[in-house]
């Protein structure tokens, strides 16, 4: 029984020991909707605008170590106003930036938050996404405690190079423990 017992000891041993060595191992990916007060924006080629809100990610026991945010190209769409057609301003790109704060900082997220971005969003003729640079941003050890917690602040700016409406459906965080 005790060399079980010890057997087992080592078996479990080795295992932390490899997952600890394989930052991969236990990954989560945490999507955020943005929903349409958020996440949709009417846009005039090469202007600014910038959304704010609060929002959250399910609580766990579990505390998140590390992560990262990223955008999926497939959460991103751009519609031209009509007769809008020929407008590019910038070359294609989209460009996207968020940033996070306390609940409490809600009216100056936009100024004070941790920053993320600026993504930026590759358009083809269509104004399909064709890609985005970064594909993800590392986060930093206040948000990853806001994460933690449960609720945030949140702005997402964006600029875009067509008149029309752009909209993001979910942020997504990818966080180890």
């Amino acid at each position: 029984m005790r060399s079980r017992t010890l057997m087992n000891f080592a078996v479990l041993t080795v295992g932390s020991v490899l997952l600890v060595g394989c930052p991969q191992a236990l990954r989560v990916t945490i999507p955020v909707d943005l929903g349409e007060d958020l996440g949709t924006f009417e846009v005039q080629a090469g202007e600014t605008v910038q959304h704010r809100a609060t929002t959250g990610v399910p609580q766990s026991s579990i505390d998140i170590g590390s992560g990262t945010i990223s955008i999926n190209t497939d959460d991103i769409t751009v519609t031209p106003a009509p007769g809008k057609f020929g407008v590019n301003l910038q070359g294609g790109n989209l460009i996207i930036t968020a940033w996070i704060d306390t609940l409490a900082a809600i009216d100056t997220v936009c100024e004070t938050g941790e920053e993320y971005g600026p993504f930026t969003v590759e358009l083809d003729e269509d104004w399909n996404v064709v890609s985005i640079d970064p594909s993800s941003v590392t986060l930093t050890q206040t948000t990853i405690d806001l994460l933690n917690g449960g609720e945030f602040s949140l702005c997402i700016e964006v600029t875009s190079p067509v008149d029309g409406t752009v909209s993001i459906d979910t942020l997504t965080f990818r966080v180890g423990l």
